[in-house]
């Protein structure tokens, strides 16, 4: 009776111990797709400051008729001060660099406004810290169009702020372009160029080529190419790309392209040759030009900005002279030697930033590198006035963005602001064209009301689980008598 007694205990404890068992794995198993269920922040940054409008663009195809509706969120942080927003419907053109010039009634004569089809509400309100309003904007179509495209801009704006000791008022806004396209029209996307200018050249700077580009078609598209360089007898000494313009060129309007030349080594003096090709971003050809830039001294092209030697078995630094970029390169960066050189690169020359980002114009290009490093560099670059000035005094809303060549996409990897010495760093394994750019990176939202729905579901299945093994305890043996 001894033993049978201590059998049916030894059997109890080990059906025991399996439920214990069992319930621990659920509950793991819980915990674990939980977790899973919360996202994960990119870049965790501090509430966005400054001014913010989501949903700020009208891009659409339209029918005579039509009524259109959009509604925008405008915004400020929580750290900035109360805030009056005024809105205003403009007609719109465009400076050679691309920027929109808002015509007010009076001015806006083109044929292919939209302004008087476009209406907001309301057209003013106050914002508190961290507060936010929405605005409906309206877009009704006449029934008589003639044009193939229409144009306007939704000017969302703070009043002038005037900096101390200064008298020049700034001004805060959020242009909301509305590019209307009518069904059924016949697009036209053509252009011509109709200058180019490489101005003066001169020893230890590269040299600037310029071409004016206008649309003369019926409809926006956005323009790339390419400008080779050639020598008196013919050889291509090197062809520079004509990046894509960061927003589109509107009808009627003129655009100024950039592509910097920047010769591997001295010019002789003379007569060199310029290949000009203008194209829309699918490769179409919609113009081509030749022309020339004299050199009348030998040219002596621009020094980098700092050099080294990488080599796998001791750490680099590749440093601006005036130290204002430091690349530090780790102990077994490299896998095998490689040189590297720090170089200036123009504003003109860069991809346009992503959509709520803007860049600065400090950036710099890294050359040398074609693959990937085996450990991270840490990039450290000082930030100017100037800098600060366009993140509007806000140091934390600067961040690091290099060019990816591969996937021709910015990447922002995670910056550190130091705002005592005034930098900001970051680490990569990727070398190429870096540059300061303003914004915030917001963190992913968690959607606390799907992971509560499948919390409790998960607790519904772990209670019938519960239910179903207690209705299967193993069967007693009968004692032996």
């Amino acid at each position: 009776m001894g033993w049978t007694h201590n059998k049916k205990h030894k059997n109890h404890m080990g059906w025991e111990t399996l439920k214990m068992w069992r319930y621990r794995i659920i509950a793991m198993s819980i915990m674990a797709v939980v977790i899973s269920l919360i996202p994960v922040s990119v870049t965790a940054s501090s509430e966005p400051s400054g001014l913010t409008v989501t949903n700020a663009g009208i891009v659409d195809i339209v029918s005579p008729g039509q009524v259109l509706t959009q509604t925008m969120m405008v915004s400020i942080g929580n750290s900035d001060p109360s805030t009056n927003i005024s809105i205003t419907v403009t007609g719109l053109a465009q400076s050679l660099s691309g920027g929109y010039i808002l015509l007010d009634p009076a001015q806006d004569t083109n044929s292919d406004t939209a302004r008087p089809f476009v209406a907001v509400d309301p057209t003013s309100f106050q914002l508190q810290p961290g507060q936010s309003q929405n605005i409906t904007a309206t877009v009704t179509i006449p029934q008589n169009l003639g044009n193939a495209a229409y144009f306007a801009i939704i000017n969302i704006a703070e009043p002038p702020v005037t900096n101390s000791g200064s008298q020049v008022a700034l001004v805060y806004s959020v242009n909301v372009p509305v590019f209307l396209t009518v069904q059924g029209s016949q697009l036209i996307q053509t252009g011509k160029i109709t200058g180019v200018n490489t101005g003066t050249i001169t020893n230890g700077q590269p040299v600037d080529i310029t071409t004016t580009f206008q649309n003369t078609g019926n409809t926006y598209f956005k323009v790339e190419g390419s400008v080779s360089v050639t020598n008196a007898q013919g050889v291509t000494l090197q062809t520079v790309p004509v990046p894509l313009t960061g927003s589109s060129i509107i009808p009627g309007m003129s655009r100024n392209v950039e592509a910097i030349y920047t010769p591997s080594g001295s010019l002789a003096p003379g007569t060199y040759n310029i290949s000009l090709k203008i194209m829309l971003s699918d490769g179409t050809l919609l113009d081509q030009s030749t022309s020339s830039f004299t050199v009348k001294a030998p040219y002596v092209p621009p020094a980098a900005l700092g050099n080294v030697n990488l080599i796998p078995s001791g750490a680099s630094t590749l440093q601006s002279s005036d130290g204002t970029i430091s690349i530090y390169f780790p102990l077994g960066a490299a896998a095998i030697p490689v040189s590297l050189s720090l170089n200036n690169i123009a504003a003109a020359q860069l991809p346009a930033a992503p959509t709520g980002f803007a860049l600065t114009g400090n950036a710099f290009d890294v050359e040398g590198l074609t693959g990937l490093l085996a450990k991270n560099a840490t990039v450290t670059v000082k930030y100017t006035s100037d800098d600060l000035s366009t993140a509007k005094g806000k140091a934390s809303d600067l961040l690091l963005m290099r060019w990816d060549v591969g996937t021709n996409e910015w990447v922002i990897p995670g910056t550190k602001v130091d705002t005592k010495a005034m930098t900001l760093s970051a680490n990569s394994n990727q070398m190429g064209i870096w540059a300061i750019a303003v914004g915030t990176v917001k963190s992913a939202e968690i959607n606390w009301t799907m992971i509560g729905i499948i919390a409790v579901a998960l607790i519904i299945v772990v209670i019938l689980a519960f239910l179903l093994m207690s209705r299967r305890k193993p069967k007693q043996k009968p004692a032996n008598r």
